[in-house]
């Protein structure tokens, strides 16, 4: 009897769980809902029935239309920058990290164990704390509103150098030993031997530093105020479009969303098996 209550707890436990979690994804679907059926009604069918209603028909001409939309900046240049802005940040971020957990991992010396914490470390500082400084030494290195600012992706810390450090110290000495005799040198070794090794992890966190990148507001908001990404140039048309223009600017949201939600569903199970492993593999 205590055995079958101790199942019905357990039972009923799930259960509220469940229901929780079903109420919070519909919390976070309905956003996602309502941007979709908008992104394809006329506008007389918007401001007729609301925006909460299936539309009467489906238009599509809105995604063709919001091309046409935007300011001192076109919603085409927008995804451009973006992609842009994305791409580059990714693989700055990536490549130094990358070689500094390498070294790092590899070679013992003076006050490696320091550049280790320090870089664990670094996560905890939050960013906003030298916004102010990089401001100014953007300003005064006469940089601001230019691609260069993208020198700040080139710090060696974060995530990435956490996650790639800890596969680059499973690496087998045997390995690099081999090279070396061989006559390889050490960015041959890097290269050839390390980063292949490590690929499916690089690669995974590419893909989630590639999506937070795309997302960015802040970063483009403060530093390229005339190079406009997708992330802020919907922001200041929501603010300044036309109650009759909603459907363009829905579609311009769907067609934001897009590229992050394809690179997602693809590369799902490599972004989750790579990052829960957290080793080397066999």
């Amino acid at each position: 009897m205590k055995h079958k209550f101790k199942m019905s707890k357990r039972k009923m436990f799930y259960i509220v769980m469940g229901v929780s979690i079903f109420i919070y994804s519909l919390t976070v679907l309905m956003p996602v809902y309502y941007m979709l059926i908008n992104s394809v009604k006329r506008m007389d069918d918007f401001l007729e029935n609301g925006g909460w209603s299936l539309p009467k028909m489906l238009y599509f001409k809105n995604y063709s239309d919001v091309f046409k939309m935007g300011g001192t900046v076109s919603f085409g240049a927008m995804f451009v920058n973006s992609t842009i802005f994305t791409m580059m940040t990714t693989l700055l971020s990536t490549m130094t990290s990358s070689m500094t957990a390498y070294v790092l991992a590899r070679y013992q010396f003076r006050g490696r164990n320091f550049l280790v914490s320090l870089g664990v470390g670094a996560l905890f500082i939050p960013n906003l704390g030298s916004s102010s400084v990089i401001y100014k030494l953007f300003w005064d290195l006469n940089i601001m509103d230019t691609w260069l600012i993208l020198i700040k992706y080139t710090g060696a810390f974060g995530m990435t150098f956490l996650m790639v450090f800890s596969l680059f110290t499973t690496v087998a000495k045997a390995y690099t030993e081999a090279a070396q005799l061989d006559g390889a040198g050490e960015f041959t070794i890097f290269v050839q031997i390390a980063v292949p090794l490590a690929s499916g992890m690089i690669g995974a966190m590419m893909i989630v530093n590639a999506i937070g990148n795309w997302n960015d507001y802040y970063t483009p908001y403060m530093y390229l105020p005339s190079l406009k990404t997708l992330s802020v140039g919907l922001q200041e048309l929501a603010g300044t479009i036309s109650q009759f223009d909603r459907p363009k600017l829905f579609a311009g949201m769907v067609i934001g969303m897009a590229p992050v939600l394809i690179i997602f569903i693809i590369f799902h199970d490599t972004i989750i098996k790579n990052t829960a492993a957290g080793g080397l593999k066999g």
